[in-house]
């Protein structure tokens, strides 16, 4: 009978320690997504700021070339 407890006894503790095995890998793993959504957060926050300024710089190009031809129009009527 106390072989069979002992028995028992070492099972049940191989059995906890694969089980705080799997609990640790399934932290890490719940770690790894949680890391991996900031990051895509921050991806999409990122994208969105450049596609911003990405049109705000279009835009600064328009009214350059808009002021750029006024002031060579300016010129050559000057010139006359």
């Amino acid at each position: 009978m106390e072989l069979f407890n002992k028995y028992s006894k070492e099972q049940a503790e191989g059995e906890s320690e694969i089980l705080s095995h799997l609990k640790e890998g399934v932290e890490f793993e719940s770690q790894l997504t949680e890391h991996q959504n900031e990051l895509l957060f921050k991806l999409a926050t990122e994208i969105e700021e450049t596609a911003g300024n990405l049109e705000r710089a279009a835009q600064l190009v328009d009214k350059l070339k808009k002021h750029l031809k006024q002031l060579k129009e300016l010129q050559r009527v000057l010139s006359k």
